[in-house]
């Protein structure tokens, strides 16, 4: 783990206010903080430049930035030298992660998401090569990560969340939220854009994922 920071605290607010006039800049921004200091900034690098960067997991030594075109893995031992271990390339949005134990887990919504994560897209309106839902990676070794497996929702996975069970240690349930339209049931089945009054459809649907350990 990181040694510890220790804390700057003051419950009386900088002044004159820091933040008047300050530089802007996209690398080499000024900065103005209250009980906070940045310890480094790491630019993004490759096929994630450029991309949108979306949710950051952390794991012991590690954290893992995800990215529009995939996600980075940093060891932040020394938070102020963080050391790039891997990129892995695999387009989508949001690319939400978060992990548990050796897995990590990746949110899917984008219609553009190849199952092979190439950047060629999926132009066709129904392919099975499209992905939308959950990735399931293992990252025991962080320099070599390994895709285990994919699960499919009808609305894709903007981002989720990981629960576990204190009675069942055999399983972590992932709760994913999608908020953009239902696929088509010939896409994956079971998907239905029915009403509010259809207790099939998956317009409103909060989907639960079990994943054993």
């Amino acid at each position: 783990m990181p040694p510890p920071v220790a804390p700057i605290v003051s419950a009386t607010a900088p002044t004159p206010d820091p933040r008047v006039g300050l530089k802007a800049g996209r690398w080499d921004a000024a900065q103005a903080a209250w009980n906070m200091r940045m310890l480094s900034t790491t630019p993004p690098r490759g096929r994630v430049l450029g991309a949108t960067h979306s949710d950051l997991a952390f794991s012991g030594k590690y954290v893992i930035q995800g990215n529009y075109n995939g996600f980075e893995i940093y060891d932040i031992s020394n938070p102020a030298k963080p050391v790039l271990m891997q990129t892995y390339l695999c387009p989508a949005s949001q690319n939400d992660v978060s992990v548990y134990r050796n897995l990590l887990f990746m949110s899917a919504e984008a219609t553009n998401s190849r199952a092979d994560c190439g950047f060629e897209g999926v132009p066709e309106p129904v392919s099975k090569l499209r992905v939308r839902g959950i990735r399931v990676f293992d990252i025991s070794d962080v320099k070599h990560p390994k895709l285990v497996t994919t699960v499919q929702t009808c609305r894709g996975s903007h981002t989720h969340t990981v629960v576990t069970d204190q009675s069942d240690d055999s399983n972590v349930y992932i709760y994913v939220s999608g908020t953009s339209g239902v696929r088509s049931a010939e896409e994956v089945a079971g998907c239905a854009d029915g009403g509010i009054d259809d207790p099939n459809t998956a317009r409103f649907r909060l989907e639960v994922i079990k994943v054993p350990l």
